[in-house]
């Protein structure tokens, strides 16, 4: 591979400190149980000044993502969305904010949930998950795009992976909430949306959204379903993952054009497995 086809280290090295440092900032903030929280009204929940803080990290990290990942040279070949503002145009690449954004969300909502039983375990953790994820996310996002297909191959594997890691703490930590269906339901079916949009945009049709939308929308049915069903938030995360692994693979084979009855029949052994373990071991704890 040339020099101009290797990621940017410099400007990813420094997102990442700029991030951690943002986020243990977070963090010391939201331990103190008299920070400002935001109460809108009736039933909607309460909004901590936390999560403004990490929706402003989100914005800076899916920039710096976006610079960074326009700088490869096989982007300059693909159609990105533009603002036209008149005097110019921005192209910007959104399929490549979600992992990064996602680092930043899922290691804060699910690492803080142990926050107040292992002080400062938990917060060394989340810096680490958060700062790791993201230096091996933007790095990884860029190799995807290479034109040599084994390079490609493997930067696509390591995205997979770091979204069903991040699907599961964001599951769970919605879980974990207890918020009525009709928010924990839009949150999970937004998350997994967003999530299947980042695996679906490698395949090669155009239908991504939509089927993103369907994955979405299918956990948050499902979401509605575990709510009356009492578990561990943990557990709760692990059987929406396996719902959103199950539904991702199917809707990636039939993209592909591979979609076959023995897939069928893989996936569905693989659903029924997942809920027959989960079930059994909330029957044990």
């Amino acid at each position: 591979m040339t020099s101009s086809a290797s990621p940017r280290y410099d400007g990813i090295v420094s997102l990442v400190f700029v991030v951690v440092i943002g986020l243990a900032i977070v963090f010391l903030i939201d331990a103190n149980p008299n920070t400002l929280r935001a109460r809108l009204g009736g039933d909607l929940p309460v909004i901590p000044i936390a999560w403004v803080l990490i929706a402003s990290l989100v914005v800076i990290t899916s920039a710096g993502a976006d610079l960074l990942v326009r700088s490869h040279p096989e982007m300059q070949t693909r159609m990105l969305p533009t603002l036209n503002l008149g005097f110019t145009k921005i192209e910007f690449a959104p399929g490549f904010w979600i992992l990064p954004s996602f680092s930043i969300i899922g290691s804060f909502a699910f690492f803080r949930l142990f926050n107040a039983s292992l002080p400062g375990i938990a917060f060394a953790i989340a810096l680490a998950a958060a700062g790791g994820l993201l230096l091996i996310v933007l790095v990884a996002q860029y190799y995807a795009l290479s034109r040599d297909a084994d390079m490609a191959q493997i930067g696509r594997l390591v995205l997979q992976a770091i979204t069903y890691f991040l699907a599961f703490g964001s599951f769970s930590a919605v879980y974990y909430t207890g918020f009525r269906t009709l928010y924990s339901a839009a949150l999970i079916g937004a998350a997994g949306m967003l999530l299947a949009y980042e695996i679906l945009q490698w395949t090669s049709r155009k239908q991504w959204l939509l089927l993103s939308f369907l994955v979405g929308l299918a956990l948050g049915e499902a979401n509605w379903a575990l709510n009356y069903w009492p578990t561990t938030f943990l557990l709760g995360g692990i059987l929406l993952l396996v719902l959103f692994y199950v539904a991702v693979n199917i809707l990636s084979h039939y993209t592909l054009g591979s979609l076959r009855r023995a897939i069928l029949v893989e996936y569905g052994v693989i659903g029924v497995l997942g809920l027959v373990v989960v079930t059994l071991a909330s029957a044990l704890a």
